[in-house]
Formats: C-alpha cells, sequence, structure tokens
C-alpha cells in the first residue's frame, strides 16, 4: 500500500510539474483563423453512419495541452474521437497555471483557481482556454494526436467544421455547430476542428 501511495504521489507530482516548464513565448499567438467561402462538405461513412462536415474557416492554434480525454466522451465518439483543451496567450504562464485546476468531461472543459492568480489574467481566462473535439483527417494524424499528453505544446492546423451526422437511411441524428469566436462560453463554445496536421512537443524534451 505504501508503494502504491507513492506512487501515485509521484504520478502527481509530475502531472503538475508541465506547468513550471511552461514556456509563454512558445504559445504567445493568437489562434489563425480565416473565413471560408461555401463549398462542398467533407463525407466520410463510419460504423454505418454518414458524416457531413462542412467547413466554416481554416484554422491553427498553438497552446498548451491543459486535459485531454478520449474515452466516454458520448455517443458520437467515433465521429469526434478526442477532446483537447488548450491553454495560450496570458494563459501559458506558469505564474498563471499554477493557480489553476482542469477537469474536461462529457465534452465540457471547466476550470478554478485560488486567490493567487493575477487580476488580469483572470478577465483572460473564459478567452484563452478552449475545448476543442478533434477530428483526425488521416491515419498520421490520429497517431500523432494520440500521443498528446496534459503539458504538450500542441500546434493543430486544419478546418473548423459544423458536423452532420445521418443514419443508414439518411435521417439526421446530430447537427453541432462549431465555436467560430474565442470569447464565448458554455453550450456551443467548442471548437470542431478537421485536423489535417499535428504536432506535439514535451515542454523540456
Amino acid at each position: 500500500m505504501r508503494r502504491a501511495a507513492l506512487l501515485a504521489l509521484l504520478l502527481l507530482a509530475g502531472c503538475r510539474d508541465w506547468r513550471r516548464q511552461v514556456d509563454p513565448a512558445r504559445a504567445a499567438s493568437e489562434p489563425v483563423q480565416v473565413a471560408l467561402a461555401e463549398g462542398p462538405p467533407i463525407e466520410l461513412e463510419l460504423r454505418e453512419h454518414r458524416i457531413l462536415l462542412h467547413p466554416q474557416a481554416t484554422y491553427r492554434i498553438t497552446g498548451y495541452a491543459a486535459e485531454v480525454s478520449r474515452k466516454l466522451l458520448d455517443r458520437w465518439d467515433f465521429v469526434m474521437p478526442m477532446d483537447l483543451a488548450l491553454v495560450w496567450g496570458p494563459v501559458a504562464d506558469p505564474a498563471v497555471l499554477r493557480h489553476l485546476e482542469f477537469h474536461l468531461s462529457e465534452r465540457y472543459v471547466s476550470y478554478r483557481w485560488d486567490g493567487g492568480i493575477p487580476a488580469a489574467a483572470v478577465a483572460a481566462l473564459p478567452t484563452h482556454i478552449a475545448n476543442n473535439h478533434l477530428i483526425p483527417a488521416t491515419d498520421e494524424v490520429a497517431e500523432e494526436l494520440d500521443r498528446v499528453r496534459i503539458g504538450d505544446l500542441v500546434t493543430l492546423s486544419g478546418e473548423l467544421v459544423d458536423v452532420e451526422i445521418r443514419d443508414p437511411g439518411g435521417k439526421e441524428l446530430l447537427r453541432l455547430r462549431t465555436s467560430l469566436t474565442r470569447d464565448d462560453v458554455g453550450s456551443g463554445a467548442c471548437e470542431i476542428l478537421w485536423v489535417e496536421s499535428a504536432e506535439a512537443e514535451r515542454p523540456g524534451s
């Protein structure tokens, strides 16, 4: 029992250490988004469902992975198999992160902070913490996303898409719209990203 408790403490300490190793300069830039003219959707066939992805904008973001979720997301995780909460800009700073705790569950990211966080950083939290529903465009991208761990510096590029899911008979089962702004919160505030390239780097590596 003592060994197990010690291992758990070491793992927890390792998980917290990423905040100290963050380099704010590496994730200082705002995401780059360019609106797209309406065009044909990206069509997929998954588990006998017809998936239509409607591109809304090209998108590129670099941030630190604050939370990652790949299991028990919802019934549509065969379409959007990964959620990744990223922080960037004024939030991607050890002086801010050490006062924050994150939780990602059921497609929502939540966070809380203690009284030590600078007042200016509190105002930046809603606009510099974002949960992303990720759809890998290729097997290679899926493999790279599978390697992402909390604390990694992650760069994602692709297209923000609205998602339409239909059953084998053509009946619409789900329609989700991607967020197109960083200042929204709550339901509908997540970015849905068709990921065409992904890069992940461990702090200190």
